[in-house]
């Protein structure tokens, strides 16, 4: 009698629930209010023995992931929101964090396709259509990134710069139409910001666009007077329109704000020297030189201004110091030709011209440098080939055609 009791209370047992604090649902529902209540340990001990009970129990799932994610440990995150997709295909939670995790980990192929995914479900949500502009930009797909960042919303700092940087993209990329449109739309949420008056400015200078770069410019100096890029490119365009006197101002302020730029001295000296101000040009070439001394530009442009002062011995200097630094620049071997026949060294000139020759015998000056050459030490021959060779070049090249009258008169 004992024991058939003994077994109908075993049986009974069976069919009895279990204590609220051992029951399935019990753990994922405790887990969720230890995580509202930021016990996070609690919590994760009660997810985990919900998990244990029941492998695909969402809110336990989303929880971990969240959490682990949460503090950055994002191999454990992406392992629970796989889960949970598994089960819930169209979770966009889920979707969007393991994007975001391959994003953070620059798997940004990987990253696209859960943010299209979840796109696929919500086209509505902002911050998605953002993170799939920055995975389309990171791949180098800007066109299309374009497309996704105007259908954006999230950080505002973060939109405005990221219009700012696709501009710049585009412009390295030479395509300045579309540069323009990014640095627009930067400025469209802020009208003060210079890196993209700038960026816009420098879109307009590749274009030609002289007088709208200008005003780029000047818009970003107004934002920052002291905004050395602004100046140097503000300077750059006023050297291009020939504006000499503004190129100087500009580049003497970018020189107080930054003088170890080579090329600030180099357009203030051939300003200098487009202005016939020769000495004051030899002083800042010779301060660009200083800077950068194996640049042959900058050499050139002192010996052509000793040339004007008809200072032929320290001018063929220079250019003698620029072939040796580029022997394969023939415009530079007939300068250095043309500076030898003006001193009266017509063999050196002669040698200094086929040089050039050598190097393009498409060069009428060096032909006709070649030609006066021969001509002043009365090799007749030769003088008139070399006229008749830059003529068959040139056939409106009056001083070739002066040269070869000169022979047959």
């Amino acid at each position: 009698m004992i024991k058939f009791v003994v077994a109908t209370m075993v049986i009974l047992s069976m069919f009895l629930p279990l204590p609220a604090n051992e029951s399935s649902s019990s753990y994922a529902e405790m887990g969720e209010q230890y995580y509202l209540e930021k016990n996070y340990e609690k919590a994760v001990e009660c997810f985990d023995k919900e998990l244990e009970l029941d492998p695909k129990n969402i809110c336990s799932l989303e929880y971990l992931g969240k959490y682990f994610m949460k503090n950055e440990d994002y191999n454990k995150a992406e392992i629970y929101f796989t889960r949970l997709i598994e089960i819930e295909p169209k979770n966009k939670d889920a979707l969007n964090n393991l994007g975001q995790i391959y994003m953070l980990n620059e798997e940004y192929e990987k990253a696209l396709y859960y943010f299209n995914k979840s796109l696929e479900i919500d086209s509505s949500v902002g911050k998605t259509w953002f993170y799939k502009g920055v995975c389309l930009k990171m791949l180098e797909k800007y066109d299309e990134s374009i497309e996704a960042f105007d259908k954006s919303t999230g950080n505002y700092e973060e939109i405005v710069l990221i219009w700012n940087e696709l501009g710049y993209i585009y412009y390295q990329n030479e395509k300045y139409d579309s540069a323009i449109v990014c640095f627009d739309k930067a400025l469209a949420l802020d009208r003060n910001l210079k890196y993209s008056f700038n960026g816009k400015g420098l879109c307009y200078e590749k274009k030609e666009q002289y007088d709208q770069a200008i005003e780029c410019f000047d818009n970003a100096i107004a934002q920052d007077k002291f905004y050395y890029d602004a100046i140097y490119n503000k300077g750059i365009v006023c050297y291009s329109l020939k504006n000499y006197s503004g190129t100087i101002l500009c580049f003497e302020k970018a020189i107080e704000l930054n003088n170890t730029n080579a090329y600030c001295y180099f357009y203030k000296a051939d300003s200098l020297k487009c202005m016939e101000e020769y000495e004051k040009a030899v002083l800042n070439y010779e301060k660009a030189v200083e800077l950068d001394p194996e640049n042959p530009v900058f050499w050139s442009g002192i010996g052509l201004s000793y040339n004007y002062l008809k200072e032929y011995n320290l001018s063929i200097q220079a250019y003698e110091k620029a072939v040796q630094i580029n022997p394969k620049d023939d415009v530079l071997w007939s300068n250095l030709g043309y500076l030898q026949y003006k001193n009266k060294n017509y063999n050196e000139s002669i040698s200094c011209f086929e040089k050039a020759l050598e190097l393009n015998n498409k060069n009428k000056y060096a032909w006709n440098g070649l030609g006066n050459s021969y001509l002043l030490i009365k090799n007749y021959e030769k003088s008139l080939i070399c006229y008749e060779k830059a003529i068959e070049i040139d056939p409106l090249y009056s001083e070739a055609k002066l040269g070869k009258s000169l022979i047959l008169a």
